[in-house]
C-alpha cells in the first residue's frame, strides 16, 4: 500500500488528478486506516500509466476510459490484454453515427460502392456502425483523384501485409513470455507510435529533399 505522496511521485501524477480519477471511479477507493490517513493500492501506479497511455495514444475521454474500466470483461491486472478485445469502447463509443444511406447521399456514392470499400478494408465500421471517423476517412477518399486513389489502395495492401507480420510476431512473443500484458503494450507502441513515425517521416524527408532542389 502507498501513501498519497508516494503514489504521486511514483506515477508522476498530480494529487488533484488522482483524487479526480478516484471520484470518477477510474481508481479504487483508498484504504482509510485512520482519520486523514489513506493508503492506496499499488496497482494504481499501473492504472495511472494506462490512463495516460489511452489519453495520449487514443485521445480517449474520461467517460470512455470509465466505460472501459467498468466493463465486466476488463481485467485490472492485464489492462492491455483487455484493451485488445474492448478496443471498440475507446475507438468509437462517443462518435456521432451515420447510416450508409446518409453517407452515400453526402458523397454521391452508390451503396454498392460504399460496401466495396468496407469489403476491401478501406473503411472499417465497428459492428456495422459508421462513426465520425469513417465519415472523415470517406471524405478524404472521395477527394482523391485516380492516381491518389491508386496510392490509397497501395496503402491498404501494404497495411494488410504488415498486419499479418505484426500479429504473427506478437503471437509468437506471447507464447514465449509470461509478461503477456507488457508484450501487448509493446505491440500498441509499435502500431501507434513507431510505425506512423517511420512511415510519415520518410515521406516528409523525401518531400523536403525534392522541394529544395
Amino acid at each position: 500500500m502507498l501513501k498519497m505522496n508516494d503514489l504521486v511521485k511514483l506515477s508522476q501524477t498530480p494529487k488533484s488528478t488522482v483524487l479526480y480519477y478516484i471520484k470518477e471511479g477510474l481508481l479504487p477507493e483508498p484504504l482509510k486506516d485512520k482519520p486523514n490517513f489513506h493508503l492506496y493500492d499499488e496497482r494504481c501506479i499501473g492504472l495511472l500509466k494506462f490512463i495516460k497511455y489511452l489519453q495520449t495514444n487514443f485521445n480517449a475521454s474520461i467517460s470512455q476510459i470509465k466505460q472501459l474500466f467498468t466493463h465486466p470483461d476488463f481485467d485490472w491486472q492485464n489492462p492491455y490484454e483487455s484493451l485488445i478485445s474492448l478496443i471498440n469502447i475507446i475507438m468509437g463509443a462517443e462518435n456521432e453515427t451515420f447510416s450508409p444511406k446518409a453517407l452515400c447521399q453526402e458523397f454521391s456514392l452508390s451503396e454498392s460502392a460504399l460496401q466495396t470499400m468496407v469489403d476491401d478494408g478501406l473503411l472499417n465500421p465497428r459492428e456495422g456502425i459508421f462513426t465520425a471517423k469513417e465519415r472523415d476517412i470517406l471524405a478524404i477518399i472521395c477527394r482523391c483523384n485516380e492516381a491518389e486513389y491508386e496510392m490509397v489502395k497501395t496503402y491498404l495492401q501494404t497495411a494488410k501485409k504488415l498486419a499479418e507480420q505484426e500479429v504473427n510476431l506478437t503471437l509468437s512473443a506471447l507464447k514465449e513470455s509470461e509478461q503477456k500484458d507488457e508484450k501487448l503494450k509493446h505491440l500498441f507502441d509499435l502500431l501507434l507510435v513507431l510505425k506512423p513515425y517511420i512511415l510519415n517521416m520518410q515521406t516528409l524527408n523525401i518531400y523536403q529533399r525534392e522541394s529544395s532542389t
